[in-house]
Order: structure tokens, then sequence, then C-alpha cells
């Protein structure tokens, strides 16, 4: 009834009075000191007034204080909304060291202020001294004795539990994740609390969310954490700084959704027919429902042949195609989780009354010169494709141009004989099959030679070397261009046209190199070479040449000897030198001074002095000469002219001037036509160089009259044609251009 009392005053109290005051919210406020009246010691004065709040509720509050005074009789408590009207509200004595009071029908979430003084009945009245909290709106009984007040707190109530959720659904979800949404029926939560349900069990706190905007609004939660084809429910709370809510609101239980399956692998298609193909795959998922099989002719638009196709099998027959038509094919795997990415896409056609297969492994071998044989295998084939004719074409440009049919054959057979071919050619061969619908491609294009002569050697050339024991030689090199000689026939000679000196060699086949000696120092050599087998010879190799250095000074003729008429001296001697580039004859007619009065090519072993006079004694010898010098002179040679007869040479100039040779100058050849004084006589015609040597020589012929001497391999330069009988010598020069 006192506290009912009291709170009736407090009510009234702010009715009425207005009085300004300042505002203090969860901290200590200093009223004006009043003003101090001379009187009896107030109560001591409560302190360290505080608060704490109970939880679920916004209507009531904890208040303690310490209590300074043993023996108060009880406590006041003001209490106030605005901080100006306080009313009152009674508590008893306290025995101990704090004094308490459990405030209740508060209003919720409202600002109040708080103070406390001890009260003890009768002992009054009251002189207020030092007091610093002033509550003008309270009275005091004068017969009480009061305390000062105590220090005022401000306290805002807590709110109200906040009502729950309500219409919690799971709208959408998938795997691994799920959206909650929820309506909120509460304006003054704080928050939500968001807690799951895994496989039945208890529900565990999942995560705390901001309150929303108002009464009625659709909260959403989205939940990432989730595991494939488990089963989920959630419940939602909303709170505040007083307590959750009663009761929370439930989604209901949902279970996420498998994982797609895994494509299907490696489809193929083992078997068509021209109005049907079989589809083959590889089922790798273990968690698919069904197989959606798909069809198109162009790649880019699709046909779901079904969508529903048995789930653990690999295998569809596509009926009702059109015949000789590309198809493309692929699945894929599908359950409530989605579908899995595509197999492979399968190119594949039906089946094709059309042209046979083509013939492969076409091989040649020749068995002889005219006569090459055939073989190749056939693909295998099947009621659509059946081979009627085998078609053999062949080549001799190369294996993409010139192909001429050369035979037609049953397909059934797979050998073909070629007795048209020519030796030592290689042809290109290919075949063909068809039926009544076309022609296959052709097979493997294959190349042979036919046998014959071996293939000319190339590349042949000779150089100058030593062997193992230092000695000069000769190296002849060359490419052996055939497989099948039995030898090569090396030529060499002093002539291109291999006429002069010409020595011989067989060697072993396969061999591509050569040692030729003996030679002499100082000449040109020609080589050629040939390659041969049981066909006959191949064509010679190219002509190359080698002219062989001079090492040393030659070594002395010997055995010179000496004949002599009234007008010429013949002399004769032996060469002991393979060096020598001419021979130099010297003459005296004292015996101790020498002139030379001529010279002789290499190896030409005579010499005749027409300058001599009857019936005189001259002294000769003969040197060999190369550039590296001068032999030896040979042992002399003396012999003494005889007198002179009737018989006689002589130079007839006049008739040098009537014998034509021409063309002169001349790249090739020149024609000598002889004066009608030296037709029908035995003599002999040589050419000298502008060295003085005899690069040719032939007899003449009694029954000829004119002649035609080959200078194209000479080098260019000045020639001296001589024909010389037994009684005139004629001489003209020459040039080779």
């Amino acid at each position: 009834m006192r506290k009912n009392y009291f709170l009736s005053l407090f009510l009234l109290m702010i009715a009425f009075w207005k009085v300004e005051a300042k505002e203090r919210e969860n901290s200590t406020e200093n009223a004006p000191s009043s003003i101090t009246i001379p009187g009896p010691a107030t109560l001591p004065t409560p302190t360290e007034l505080n608060k704490n709040f109970v939880g679920g509720t916004g209507t009531r509050l904890n208040i303690f204080w310490r209590d300074n005074t043993s023996d108060e009789t009880s406590f006041q408590v003001a209490i106030s909304t605005d901080g100006v009207n306080f009313g009152i509200v009674n508590a008893g004595a306290n025995l101990g060291p704090y004094g308490n009071i459990q405030l209740t029908d508060l209003q919720p979430g409202t600002q109040y202020w708080f103070a406390v003084r001890a009260v003890k009945a009768g002992a009054g009245p009251t002189t207020f001294v030092g007091c610093t909290t002033s509550i003008t709106t309270v009275t005091e009984d004068p017969a009480d004795l009061y305390s000062c007040w105590s220090n005022i707190i401000t306290v805002t109530t807590n709110p109200n539990r906040p009502n729950p959720p309500s219409n919690a659904v799971v709208s959408t979800y998938a795997q691994r994740k799920a959206t909650l949404v929820f309506t909120d029926t509460s304006n003054d939560e704080q928050g939500f609390l968001i807690q799951r349900s895994f496989e039945g069990g208890p529900f565990v706190d999942l995560a705390t969310i901001p309150a929303s905007p108002g009464i009625g609004s659709r909260v959403q939660f989205v939940d990432t954490g989730l595991q494939p084809e488990l089963l989920y429910e959630y419940r939602v709370f909303s709170f505040n700084v007083t307590d959750y809510s009663i009761i929370g609101a439930n989604s209901g239980l949902f279970r996420t959704l498998p994982d797609p399956p895994s494509a299907p692998q490696l489809l193929q298609s083992p078997n068509q027919t021209i109005s049907t193909i079989d589809l083959l795959w590889w089922d790798t998922s273990t968690n698919e429902q069904y197989f959606v099989i798909e069809r198109s002719t162009d790649r880019n638009f699709w046909t779901v042949l079904t969508n529903t196709w048995f789930a653990n099998t690999g295998y569809f027959t596509d009926k009702n195609l059109l015949e000789g038509v590309t198809y493309y094919y692929r699945v894929k795997a599908t359950n409530a989780g989605g579908s899995s990415a595509y197999s492979n896409i399968l190119t594949i056609a039906t089946k094709k009354r059309v042209a046979p297969p083509s013939p492969y492994d076409l091989a040649a071998t020749p068995k002889a010169p005219t006569r090459i044989d055939l073989n190749w295998s056939n693909r295998i084939y099947g009621e659509y494709d059946v081979p009627k004719t085998t078609e053999i074409y062949r080549s001799e440009v190369s294996a993409t141009d010139g192909f001429l049919p050369i035979g037609y054959i049953p397909a059934q057979y797979y050998t073909y004989i070629d007795s048209t071919t020519k030796a030592k050619t290689k042809y290109w061969y290919k075949v063909i099959t068809t039926n009544e619908f076309g022609r296959s491609d052709y097979s493997n294009v294959v190349a042979v030679t036919s046998l014959g002569a071996p293939y000319a050697p190339s590349n042949l050339m000779a150089t100058a070397a030593k062997d193992s024991l230092g000695h000069d030689i000769m190296s002849v090199n060359w490419t052996d261009n055939s497989d099948d000689e039995d030898y090569f026939t090396l030529e060499r000679a002093t002539d291109v046209n291999f006429t002069t000196n010409l020595l011989t060699a067989n060697l072993v086949a396969n061999y591509t190199s050569a040692v030729s000696i003996p030679f002499e120092e100082g000449v040109t050599y020609f080589f050629r070479i040939k390659a041969t087998n049981k066909y006959g010879d191949s064509k010679y190799s190219e002509v190359t040449s080698i002219t062989t250095f001079y090492t040393a000074v030659p070594n002395k003729p010997f055995g010179l000897k000496a004949s002599a008429t009234a007008t010429a001296v013949t002399l004769k001697w032996l060469d002991d030198s393979n060096k020598e580039e001419s021979f130099d004859i010297e003459r005296s007619t004292n015996g101790t001074d020498f002139t030379k009065i001529g010279s002789t090519n290499r190896n030409v072993l005579t010499y005749v002095d027409n300058t001599v006079a009857a019936k005189t004694k001259y002294y000769y010898r003969v040197k060999s000469v190369n550039p590296k010098g001068s032999s030896v002179a040979s042992d002399v040679a003396t012999i003494t002219t005889p007198a002179a007869t009737s018989g006689f040479i002589s130079t007839d100039i006049a008739a040098a001037d009537n014998w034509q040779v021409f063309p002169n100058p001349t790249a090739d050849a020149v024609k000598v036509v002889l004066p009608e004084s030296m037709q029908n006589q035995v003599g002999v015609v040589t050419i000298i160089d502008r060295m003085n040597r005899e690069v040719f020589r032939t007899a003449l012929d009694a029954n000829q009259t004119e002649y035609r001497f080959d200078l194209s391999n000479f080098t260019e330069g000045t020639y001296t044609i001589s024909i010389r009988t037994s009684t005139k010598q004629i001489t003209k020069r020459v040039y080779k251009y």
C-alpha cells in the first residue's frame, strides 16, 4: 500500500511540477547545492548507487547502493522519467553493507532518473547540511530524519523480449547452398539467430544477422556451407538486449540436391547400317537418374532423341535414319542436381551403297629389265561397297603426274605383272578398285626402278696425294649412284678422247676411290669411269683431269746415238726419267763450246738437225728439262757428215703459199688442202704449240689430198702445222680461240 501511495504521489508530481533539470544518462549528476540551514546533522548519505537489468523483460530493474547508515528505518528511492519531477518508492532498512530494491512495472525502453536516501522515522526534523543533490519535488516529514540524496543515475530500461519470426521457408536450394526466407514480426529486435539441424540431429547455432527495417518485411539468409544429398532444417529466433524470442520459426526439412553426374565418355558407334546407328559409351557416374541423347546433322542444332534413357546403361540404337547421311551425337547424364557436361561428339554416317574401299600396301618388285611384279591388299568390305574391278596405273614422270592405265583385272586378284618396262627406268604405280557406284581412292603410290645396267658414277675428281710411305700418287674419287653394279672400270689417258696412253682398271663394286700409278710428272691426265653389271655398262661419268707437278730436276738422257747425211744429222737417245717436260739438243763443232739448236717434247727421243754442212764434224749432247731445271747433259755423240750428193730436201716457200688451211682462226677444227706438188706422196703432218712442243702427229695418206684436224680440245693460242715429205716441207700458223 505504501508503494502504491508513493507511486501515485510520483505521478501527481509529474503532472503539476514543471521544473527544469539537466539530463544525465548512466552517469552521476550533481545538482546545484541547496541552501545550508543550520540544524541537526543528517543521516550518512548512501553512495555507489548503481543498477543491473533483469533478464527477459524491460519492466523490471534492480537498484543497489552502499548503506552508510546503521540505524535507518527505511530508504526512499526517487524515480523520474524527465529528471525533474520525481516520485518516491520506499525500501526497507538494510541489515548489511548494501541496500537494494527491485523496481517493477517500469516502461520498457524508457529513460529513468534514480536517487536514494536513508530515513530514520521519528528522529527529525532534518537540517540538510552539505547536500550536493537536490530533488525539490519530494517533501520531507518533519518528524523523520533524512540523509542527503545520493548521486542521481540515469537508466534506460531494456525493451521487451521480441516477437518470434514467422513463415520461415527455404525458398531455393542446391548442392551446397540454400536460401532461407522468413517474416519479421517485431520492431524491437536487434537481430536474428539462425540455427541449423543436420540429418535430424540437434539444432546448432549457425549465424546471426542484423535486424530488418520493420514488421512484415521478408528477411533472407543464404547458407553456403551445405553438402550434397543431406537432410537439413533451419530455426530462426529474434533477439534484443533483453532476450531471444520465446520460440523460433522452423523452415521444415529439406534435402540438398546431389552433385550433377560426371560426363559419359568414349561415345562411339560399333555398328551402322543404311538406316541405323548403334551408340556405345562409358558410364562414368554412379548417381545419374537417366541419360539425355541428342542428335544433329550440322553440329549447331541438336534434337533430343530421349531425355529419360535408363540410368546405368551405355548403349542406344538410333533407327529410321537416312542412307549415307552423316550424323553427330552427344550424350549427357542427368539427376535432380543437374546435368553433366556432354560426352565427346561422335561423327558417324549411315552406310551407303557406294564405291569400294581403296587397296593398300601396294608393293613392286623388279624381276628383269622388262618386268616388274605388283602385289597389294584389299580392304575389308561389306554388303554396300563390293569392288568389281581393279585398275593398275603407271607413271614415268613423278609420284603425282603422268599416270596412265596399263591393266584391268577382277577385284578378287591381288597381283599384276607389268612386262612392258624399259631397262633401268624409274616407274611409279598405284591401283584403284571400282564398282557400279563409283571408284575408290587410290592406293599408296610405290616407286620402283626396273633392272638394267647400273647408273653412271658422278662427281669424279682426281687429286694429287701421297701414300702412307710418302710417295706421290694420284687419288681418284667418285660418287656411286647405283646399288647393283658388279664392278667399276676406271680409264686414264693423256688426251680427252682417251686414245693416247689409255690405261684401264677394273675396281670392286661399291668402292668410291682408287689410286692411279705410275704417272709422269708435268703431264695432264684425263679420267672417266663407268659401272658394269650383268645387264651391261652404265654411261661414262663426266671427264675430269689433273696435271701432275714436277718434284725434281729430271734424270739425264742416255744412249745418245747420231747418224748423218750430207745435209742432216739424226739423233736418237734413251729416256731415264718420267719428269722431263722437254729435251734440249745442244751442238758443238769443237767438243767444248755447246749451243742449243732445238728441243723435243716429252718422250720424243729423236731429233733431226737439218742445219749441218757436208763433210763437217759435229759434237751433240741432250739434256732433260722441266720447270725445276735441266738435267746433267747426256754423253756426247760425235759424227762427221758425209760429202753432199744430188738428193736433198728443200723447203718450198712457193708451194707453202699455195696450200690452204681454213678456217683460220678456228674454234674447233681446221681443213687442210695439200698443194699439187705434195699430193700422192708419203710424209708426216705434225702440229707444234707455241712452246715448240709437238702436240699431234699423223702420217700422210698417198691417196688423200684433204685432211681435217680437230683442235677443239686444244688450249687457246697459236699452233704451227707442218707437212713434210721426202722432198718438201711446208708450214703454216693457225690461231685457236
